[in-house]
C-alpha cells in the first residue's frame, strides 16, 4: 500500500473512532447519566434498550464517512490552496449540513424497519424539547469545529509529528541515524529580483505544492521551508528502500518537467532545483516554548547544506557524501562520479562527495 493511502486510511479511522468515542461521551453525560430524571414512556424505555447503541454506532460510521469523502474531495479542489482559517470554516460549514443528511438517513432506516420509540414521525416532535435541540447544535458544532481543527494542525506538523509532540516522544533528546537533504532553487535571486517578492513567493508555494505528492510517496519527512529552500529527511530503513532518498530528487525534477509550459506561461522561468545530501547521527529534541517544534541537531545537516552549496560551483544537481554512498544498496539506473576530497565552509576536515545522474533508459 502506498503511503498516501495508508495517511488518508489513518486519518479516515481516527474520524471514525473520534465520533464514536464523541457520540458515547454525549451519550453517557446526557441521557444515561440523567436517565433517573427522565419520566417514564417510549424513550426512556428506548435509551435503555441495545437500539440506541446500534444507532450511536450507525450515525458515528456515516458521520465518520462522509466527514472523509469531504475532506478527500475538498483536498482535490481550490480549497487547500486557501489560508487556514478559511479551510476550517469552509469544512465546518460542509461538516454542519453533513449532520442533517446523516439524521435524515438514520431516521429514514429506523422508520423503515420500526426500529425507533415511536411509530408516528409526528410524534417525535413531542419527544424533542427545545433544550434537547440546543444541546445537540452546540455540541454538535463543538465537536466538528475541534476535530476539524485537529486535522488541520496535524497536517500543518507533518505526519505523526503533531502525535509526537503529545506523546512526548522528544521531550528528552534522543539520539537517531537519519539521511538529510537540502533542496535549494537555482538562480532564486535572480529569478526574485525579476518576478517580484509576490509572484515569487507563489511561484515556491507551487513548487512546494508539486513537491508534496513526490514526498509522501517515496516517505521523506519535511522537517523545514527555509525560504527557497526545503530540508528533507528519511529513517534510514525507509530512505534506503528502492533508493527512495535518491530517487525522489529526479521525481521531482521530471514532475517540475511535466509542467514547464505553465511555469513559462505564468512565471516566465522553468525552475530547476539542485539538492546535496548527507547521512549520519542527530540529536532529536522538543524544543520552544511559546512555539514548541521538533528540531534536529547535529553535524550531519551542516555537511548536507554545505554539499548543497557545492552543486553551483561544480555544475552538478545531486551531490551526496561518500558515507551516503556506501550506505547505497545499489545503483541501478543512476551514474555515479566521484568529484574527490573537498574543502567545505566551516569544516576543518575534507569531504569525499560524488555526483549522481539519472541513466536516460
Amino acid at each position: 500500500m502506498q503511503r498516501k493511502s495508508k495517511i488518508i486510511y489513518k486519518e479516515w479511522l481516527f474520524i471514525i473512532l473520534a465520533w464514536i468515542i464523541l457520540f458515547y461521551m454525549y451519550y453517557i453525560t446526557a441521557y444515561w447519566g440523567m436517565s433517573d430524571l427522565l419520566i417514564e414512556g417510549a424513550l426512556k424505555d428506548y435509551l435503555e434498550t441495545w437500539i440506541i447503541h446500534f444507532e450511536l454506532i450507525m450515525g458515528t460510521i456515516l458521520f465518520g464517512l462522509l466527514f472523509n469523502v469531504i475532506n478527500t474531495v475538498t483536498d482535490k479542489t481550490f480549497i487547500h490552496k486557501k489560508s487556514f482559517g478559511y479551510i476550517i470554516f469552509f469544512k465546518s460549514l460542509l461538516y454542519i449540513c453533513m449532520v442533517f443528511i446523516v439524521f435524515i438517513i438514520v431516521y429514514g432506516v429506523f422508520y423503515i424497519f420500526n426500529l425507533g420509540p415511536v411509530k408516528n414521525p409526528d410524534s417525535i416532535i413531542e419527544l424533542l424539547s427545545a433544550r434537547i435541540v440546543i444541546s445537540w447544535i452546540v455540541y454538535f458544532v463543538f465537536v466538528i469545529l475541534l476535530i476539524n481543527l485537529f486535522i488541520q494542525v496535524n497536517r500543518k506538523f507533518g505526519p505523526g509529528n503533531l502525535l509526537n509532540l503529545i506523546t512526548g516522544k522528544y521531550h528528552k533528546p534522543r539520539s537517531e541515524y537519519r539521511i538529510f537533504m537540502f533542496l535549494d532553487l537555482k538562480g532564486s535571486t535572480s529569478i526574485a529580483e525579476r518576478l517580484g517578492h509576490k509572484t515569487y513567493s507563489q511561484l515556491l508555494r507551487n513548487n512546494f505544492h508539486d513537491l508534496t505528492d513526490v514526498v509522501i510517496k517515496y516517505k521523506a519527512d519535511i522537517y523545514q521551508y527555509v525560504g527557497d529552500e526545503v530540508v528533507l529527511s528519511w529513517t534510514i530503513k525507509d530512505g534506503l528502500k528502492t533508493l527512495n532518498c535518491i530517487k525522489l530528487f529526479f521525481a521531482f525534477s521530471n514532475k517540475l518537467k511535466k509542467q514547464e509550459e505553465f511555469y513559462l506561461k505564468h512565471y516566465r522561468t522553468f525552475p530547476e532545483y539542485k539538492a546535496g545530501m548527507d547521512i549520519g547521527v542527530v540529536t532529536v529534541a522538543e524544543i520552544g516554548d511559546i512555539k514548541r517544534e521538533i528540531a534536529f541537531h547535529g553535524d550531519v545537516l551542516n555537511t548536507a547544506a554545505r554539499i548543497q552549496d557545492q552543486c553551483k560551483a561544480l555544475n552538478k544537481k545531486l551531490l551526496i557524501s561518500a558515507a551516503l554512498e556506501k550506505k547505497l544498496p545499489n545503483l541501478n539506473g543512476f551514474e555515479k562520479e566521484f568529484i574527490g576530497e573537498v574543502n567545505l565552509r566551516g569544516k576543518e576536515k575534507v569531504v569525499k562527495i560524488y555526483s549522481l545522474e539519472l541513466v536516460n533508459r
